[in-house]
């Protein structure tokens, strides 16, 4: 796994021009916009780079290649796993840095902590995004993969407004206070919800981890 890490990081360390462009970018747009942009953004930079390294690995029929080193295919999904950790983590890292000198240079006055604590559901939120793609990028491809992952969002987002059209539903006919109940939500405390979001999360990653390996698994190269 060490080699595969090592060849992934040198292939993220090529497009570094690309990253410090990203970077900048994210900051100019950071002075004009909401500063809870760039804790979306940048992550969600750092998760394409990380799925990049499926398409190096699948061009000119490099998989073949790779599967005759020491190595299985588990150990290929579990270490691409490991680097969308390391990816989400660094860019949500700087992500955070540059919030905070934006918002020292706007001179706007903010809770560090609180701050912290609302921008860590971004990790929840690109964590579940790792958990979705990586399988469906092993089973079916980069390139088809990616269709797949916008056909999935074009569901959710059916169902989200579906899902929104139900609570109005709720709410108008059977009475239920539904303001009630999210003002319940918002009024539990923010170790709680984070305990338990992280805890759905890992839980959907290992479900998720365990598909990608059985799919690793199958393939013949």
């Amino acid at each position: 796994m060490k080699g595969l890490m090592i060849k992934d990081l040198r292939l993220l360390g090529q497009q570094k021009k690309l990253g410090i462009i990203y970077v900048v970018m994210a900051l100019f747009l950071s002075l004009s916009m909401d500063n809870s942009f760039l804790v979306s953004y940048l992550p969600m930079i750092g998760v394409l780079l990380v799925f990049s390294t499926i398409s190096y690995d699948e061009y000119d029929n490099g998989m073949p290649f790779l599967m005759t080193m020491p190595l299985s295919g588990k150990i290929y999904a579990v270490e691409k796993y490991l680097l969308s950790f390391i990816g989400i983590a660094v860019s949500w890292t700087v992500a955070l840095v540059l919030q905070i000198g934006s918002m020292m240079i706007k001179k706007e006055e903010f809770d560090a902590l609180h701050l912290i604590g609302t921008d860590a559901v971004s990790i929840v939120v690109f964590l579940l995004v790792v958990s979705l793609m990586i399988p469906i990028e092993l089973k079916f491809g980069a390139e088809k993969g990616r269709l797949m992952i916008f056909a999935i969002f074009a569901v959710v987002a059916v169902i989200v407004m579906a899902g929104m059209k139900a609570v109005n539903f709720v709410k108008d006919r059977l009475g239920i206070d539904v303001e009630a109940l999210a003002e319940k939500i918002k009024n539990t405390p923010m170790a709680l919800l984070a305990v338990i979001c992280f805890g759905i999360t890992a839980v959907l990653l290992a479900i998720s981890m365990a598909i990608s390996t059985g799919i690793m698994k199958k393939k013949e190269y």
